[in-house]
């Protein structure tokens, strides 16, 4: 079974994972199929935007399969969502060490913000695939990774640009406002939800120290 656009899923994609790494599969699974439909996506849809066929999006969908560190990074752009969201816990699918990728000098164009309904949001990349240290994001409204209450090694800084934002982290809640700032350790359950339209937001996001 092989990926399009010329990329091919290595041995061991689509076999089932160790039986260390189920949880993690199928946390990774379900949160990848929360996010696809949270923005109306198809299988067939996120396969035309990351160049991974169906096949093995249903798969790995299913936790059955064990995809590659450049495969999570072309998934998690195309469902809008940071990486460590999508892992949500310890250890990478697959229970081992992925190769890092080589790091790019990488723009991003400016982006005109927009008001999004009550619910519903995206985000935007702002860091190059395969950043190790960090993830930054710019988020708008409330982005269908934020629908659910996650939690992953690391820590996570949150800066509001424009509009009102509720943060909550383990249980408190936090109201903040244009200009205020969140740091907070990322493994602690947490939930970011815009307040009102228009609501603009920064979030940094590190892993754990890299050895």
């Amino acid at each position: 079974m092989g990926d399009r656009l010329g990329t091919r899923e290595l041995p061991g994609q689509g076999r089932r994972p160790r039986r260390d790494s189920d949880a993690a599969a199928a946390r990774l699974g379900a949160r990848l199929r929360t996010s696809r439909r949270r923005l109306g996506l198809t299988q067939e849809a996120v396969s035309d935007r990351t160049g991974l066929s169906k096949s093995f999006l249903s798969q790995l969908e299913a936790g059955l399969a064990n995809p590659t560190l450049d495969s999570l990074h072309r998934i998690a752009e195309a469902v809008e969502t940071p990486l460590s969201v999508l892992l949500g816990g310890p250890g990478a699918p697959g229970g081992r060490p992925q190769p890092a990728l080589a790091l790019s000098t990488t723009y991003r164009p400016a982006r005109d913000g927009r008001e999004w309904a009550d619910g519903e949001g995206r985000t935007y990349p702002l860091t190059a695939p395969g950043a190790r240290r960090f993830e930054t994001v710019l988020a708008e409204g409330t982005p269908a990774h934020h629908a659910f209450v996650t939690g992953h090694p690391g820590e996570e800084l949150c800066h509001v640009l424009v509009g009102r934002l509720l943060a909550e982290v383990d249980g408190e809640p936090f109201d903040l406002v244009q200009g205020a700032s969140l740091h907070y350790d990322s493994a602690l359950p947490h939930r970011l939800t815009a307040l009102a339209p228009g609501t603009r937001f920064l979030l940094q996001v590190a892993g754990p120290p890299v050895a």
